[in-house]
């Protein structure tokens, strides 16, 4: 996808209109969650601010592709036009360290990335969802529907983000159930464990007789989690991700949600009516852009439950998110 718009000539003779190029997760739009939520806040802030800015969107069909974008965009000479790069995947991590090591940022460019902690060092603008938190609640929830043993599905290992949510839902789910169990699997060894939903249902029917909860941390592959337990009705309980899905399954108890929409709509906005980017952050249960939210099917049962760990939870994340400062 590729789309763009611009105002009057008038508009462009008076003043040079700020660019904006957002490029998304390669294969990520469509997933029902985590992309499609920050396209809605990108398309939000484009309809406000469409007649102040230019902006583009992308979606790679291939890592190549995505260096080609990037690439071309850092090529452009410099101008007197403001002009932002959103890389709004942290699987381009490297990808940008690469290319900023071949061309230096003009002074009218700036780099926003999603999801990363920086650890480049790179003179971008960054920020971070944590997970650690609204996990460390998923996992409460899970102990307090009796389940003993529990998998987390990774896309991948390595990957900063979902093994926080990882950590999280382990505390939270053995602190509910010292005795349980907690087990860790991969879909796959890179970036495409994001979009591998296929090779997530084709597994499920053995996780489904070791398992009683999935928590499924891996993009758009988690909809083979979602659609296996829709079909079997003995399947294990398990969770949404970055959006509220209980909606997708009965099996769903909950919903680990990143409002990243916001994030990216904030941030963007920033830029734009003031010409600078905010600081760099990570952002936990305390800011109200993660949460854990029941399914209306369990929440009779878990919230009480839930409700006594919010706290708690958001602490440990805040110190957590303190430390790495």
């Amino acid at each position: 996808m590729a789309s763009g718009c611009s105002g009057d000539e008038s508009d462009l003779d008076a003043s040079p209109r700020p660019q904006i190029i957002v490029i998304y997760s390669v294969g990520g739009l469509g997933d029902q969650g985590y992309n499609d939520c920050i396209l809605e806040g990108v398309q939000r802030f484009k309809k406000t601010y469409y007649s102040l800015t230019d902006i583009y969107q992308y979606s790679p069909g291939s890592i190549e592709e995505a260096e080609r974008l990037l690439n071309d965009w850092l090529s452009l000479p410099e101008s007197n036009v403001p002009a932002l790069c959103v890389v709004a995947a942290s699987d381009y991590e490297d990808l940008v360290a690469k290319k900023l090591s071949e061309r230096s940022l003009t002074p009218n460019k700036r780099i926003l990335m999603f999801e990363s902690e920086n650890s480049h060092k790179l003179p971008i603008t960054t920020f971070s969802i944590s997970m650690y938190g609204s996990s460390r609640l998923a996992g409460v929830t899970a102990a307090s529907m009796g389940t003993g043993n529990a998998l987390v599905m990774l896309a991948y290992d390595g990957e900063h983000v979902i093994t926080t949510a990882e950590e999280g839902f382990k505390d939270g789910f053995l602190s509910a159930n010292p005795h349980g169990n907690v087990t860790v699997e991969y879909l796959a060894d890179d970036w495409t464990g994001f979009i591998s939903a296929s090779e997530a249902y084709r597994r499920m029917a053995q996780w489904s007789e070791e398992y009683d909860f999935i928590f499924p941390v891996a993009g758009g592959s988690n909809s083979g989690v979602f659609r296996y337990t829709r079909e079997n009705p003995n399947s294990p309980l398990t969770a949404g991700m970055d959006v509220n899905q209980w909606g997708l399954s009965r099996n769903i108890t909950g919903s680990a949600v990143k409002r990243i929409d916001l994030v990216a709509e904030y941030y963007l906005t920033e830029w734009l009516t003031s010409g600078e980017l905010p600081a760099s952050g990570t952002y936990g249960l305390e800011s109200g852009y993660a949460d854990w939210i029941l399914s209306p099917y369990f929440e009779d049962r878990c919230r009480e439950a839930v409700e006594r760990e919010r706290e708690k939870a958001a602490k440990i994340e805040m110190e957590k998110i303190n430390e790495k400062k």
